[in-house]
């Protein structure tokens, strides 16, 4: 797999894993502790699956958990902050993408078959 590709594919796939889209939304509202985040996300995930959840964001460089006070906060690093509008412009793209071509109903235009 060409390098390029490979490091777009790493990056969708992360992207892809449950309760990413969810955490960096919520934490692009602004920062809050665990709790908040149970509270913020719908449909709630367990504690679990968030915890694993904020522990990949971490690792991945996207998340910034502090724990000064006693009651962690987690923040957006610069890299959550740049990565929230290009999936926001992602997933709007996709959704008109998946109106236009949903179940197959939609014919293909010439410009979707190229030249006869």
């Amino acid at each position: 797999m060409d390098d390029d590709l490979h490091v777009v594919h790493e990056a969708i796939k992360l992207c892809a894993q449950r309760w990413t889209l969810e955490i960096l939304t919520a934490l692009g509202q602004r920062p809050m502790r665990f709790s908040e985040l149970l509270r913020e996300i719908r449909p709630a995930p367990s504690s679990k699956s968030l915890n694993d959840a904020l522990r990949r964001l971490r690792d991945s460089g996207l998340v910034h958990h502090t724990d000064d006070t006693g009651a962690g906060t987690y923040t957006l690093t610069a890299a959550g902050t740049h990565l929230l509008p290009l999936l926001s412009s992602f997933m709007r793209e996709m959704r008109r993408w998946s109106d236009t071509y949903r179940d197959g109903c939609a014919q293909p235009t010439a410009a979707d078959t190229g030249p006869a």
